[in-house]
């Protein structure tokens, strides 16, 4: 079944609803999902896959900057082309940022390339079965699909947990989610 329209209309919604969070709260969740992430059951020596918050994403840079304090690997990815999945770059508090495609902010190639173990998705809306609405492109939904052909990677998706809707309807091509991380719980998805 094509779900484009349906998808559509719940991205416009999700937007924004998103956007109606007043910035203290958001900053709040913030914080709180650094000390939930510890919960997460990962494997040992995570490599995590973060990701440069825009727009109104939940801003996931303290916890970035916590994992990074630890001794954890983080990376943010990278996009290549449109239509090829993701790569993941190393990434380190003082790490140059340039401006990829579609303006995600990204190490540039002097950083190293990694393959995450844990990966952190921001998203649109999410369901408790592991739904995740993101922007439409795909990115992530043929990052993991290649990523579970070769491994088992821990899939969360990181929201405010206003971003829960009853059901995200899904496609062939569309990945779940492991988890879900919000300020007030996380989600045990598929």
């Amino acid at each position: 079944m094509d779900y484009t329209f349906l998808k559509r209309q719940l991205r416009t919604k999700a937007v924004h609803k998103r956007a109606e969070i007043p910035l203290d709260h958001a900053l709040w969740c913030a914080f709180e999902i650094v000390g939930r992430f510890d919960d997460l059951p990962l494997p040992s020596n995570p490599i995590v896959s973060a990701y440069w918050p825009m727009k109104t994403e939940i801003d996931i840079r303290p916890l970035m900057q916590a994992l990074f304090d630890k001794g954890v690997v983080v990376a943010l990815p990278v996009v290549v082309t449109k239509t090829a999945p993701l790569l993941f770059r190393r990434w380190e508090p003082q790490a140059e940022l340039v401006e990829g495609l579609y303006g995600v902010e990204q190490p540039d190639e002097k950083y190293e390339t990694v393959v995450p173990n844990v990966l952190l998705l921001p998203l649109l809306a999410f369901d408790r079965k592991g739904g995740r609405l993101g922007y439409g492109g795909g990115f992530y939904d043929r990052t993991i699909a290649r990523l579970r052909q070769i491994t088992t990677p821990v899939v969360v998706g990181v929201g405010f947990s206003d971003q829960e809707i009853d059901y995200v309807p899904l496609e062939r091509t569309d990945e779940k989610l492991n988890f879900i991380l919000t300020e007030k719980e996380i989600i045990k998805g598929y």
